[in-house]
């Protein structure tokens, strides 16, 4: 481990908030202090005494006169530190998860009046990668896409660590140890494809896939479908990303009904109360569950994106009673022009038309599917700006 942190040049750039050594009662104390041992904060492992740690693990460290530490360094990182985690005989600290620049294998306690405690031979271990998301599950080979989550370090030989999508190693294009920017290599895109980020401490492998169309609901594709506010016009397949797509384009204005080009039903439910597919099991958990679909941001300025689910036969009215999600997604950081991945838990699909958070979705009233741009504007100076939208593949799959 000393081997692979020496030779390691990524250091993860953010801002650590320690304890500020002022001028307050706990820390004017002159003890010195003292480490008796160090335990993981899990109770069940209050016994064993810890020599190595993780990186973002939390830890208890316990000794006595501990009630003036200021600081705490892990190598030469520096520990955020908590107050209100501090006694004089116990505390609670994570592991930083920036790699140290020199390797000492200690922890170091400073207190407020300069008196310090060393602990030595403490490893701090840098865990297998994670990855968590990307900037686009419908990439296509030769695009650039961003690889969100952590421990992105590189190998032990300075080397940078591998990033393969459907088992091709990518082109890296720029690292981080929380994101890496890499080029979609050619590999099949008629079939789901995994990303894998590989070094020295282990392979992390994304629980999403590229290319899953299993639980689409949604994709424009297919136009017998009973659509409500729905014009030809508004289907469009240039510069898409899985066939057909729907581009929505009007302008922003205050409950605006322009529901011809603002506005999308996806209808699922039959008369005699059958669906067409089941978008969720009907004793599925919501918090367990999100929406996910893919956005291209021509013009958005202004006028939330109202989203429901409803099982109601041919009806869809946004005054109905269901649960919504209003997505501001003009403030989302969205590209311009460029086609994204969404994740939206269905846990904030909570709201009415009047974005009173008093109504909770469930399971059984997943059936329909309504989409409409509408609600008052953030900002009254956008009212006629540009609003141009190109939206695909909504799926509701677990987390």
């Amino acid at each position: 481990m000393k081997k692979i942190f020496r030779f390691l040049a990524i250091a993860l750039v953010a801002a650590t908030s320690l304890v500020a050594c002022q001028e307050d009662e706990g820390l004017q104390s002159d003890s010195q202090p003292v480490v008796k041992y160090i335990r993981s904060t899990d109770p069940t492992l209050a016994d064993v005494y810890l020599t190595e740690a993780s990186m973002g693990e939390m830890l208890a460290i316990i000794g006595e006169g501990l009630e003036g530490v200021c600081a705490i360094r892990f190598n030469d990182v520096d520990a955020k530190l908590n107050p209100t985690m501090i006694t004089d005989n116990s505390i609670i600290v994570q592991v930083p998860s920036t790699l140290p620049t020199e390797i000492t294998n200690t922890i170091t306690l400073t207190t407020y009046k300069g008196k310090k405690c060393v602990v030595e031979n403490f490893v701090c271990l840098a865990p297998a990668p994670i990855v968590t998301s990307i900037s686009c599950e419908w990439a296509k080979p030769g695009d650039e896409v961003t690889i969100y989550g952590n421990y992105f370090f590189n190998k032990a030989d300075g080397s940078l660590i591998d990033i393969t999508i459907g088992g091709v190693v990518a082109e890296l294009i720029d690292v981080t140890p929380t994101a890496i920017v890499a080029v979609v290599p050619d590999i099949d895109t008629s079939a789901k494809q995994r990303v894998l980020a590989i070094n020295d401490n282990g392979t992390g492998r994304s629980s999403f896939y590229l290319y899953d169309s299993a639980d689409v609901f949604m994709d424009f594709d297919n136009l017998s479908w009973d659509w409500w506010g729905y014009s030809g016009d508004n289907i469009a397949s240039d510069n898409g990303i899985s066939g057909d797509y729907m581009l929505m384009s009007a302008t922003s204005k205050a409950w605006n009904w322009d529901d011809k080009n603002l506005a999308a039903y996806f209808c699922n439910l039959n008369e005699d109360g059958s669906v067409s597919r089941e978008l969720i099991d009907a004793d599925a958990a919501i918090e367990d569950y999100v929406l996910k679909f893919e956005i291209r941001k021509d013009a958005w300025s202004d006028l939330d994106m109202a989203m429901w689910f409803t099982d109601q036969y041919n009806t869809f009215s946004i005054d109905g009673t269901e649960a919504q999600c209003h997505w501001s997604g003009f403030k989302a950081g969205l590209p311009d022009g460029e086609w994204t991945t969404v994740t939206i838990p269905l846990t904030e699909f909570n709201t009415s038309k009047e974005e009173n958070e008093t109504r909770k979705l469930s399971a059984s009233q997943m059936k329909n599917f309504c989409i409409f741009f509408f609600g008052s504007l953030e900002n009254d100076a956008n009212s006629g700006a540009p609003l141009q939208i190109a939206i695909d593949n909504f799926r509701v799959v677990h987390k």
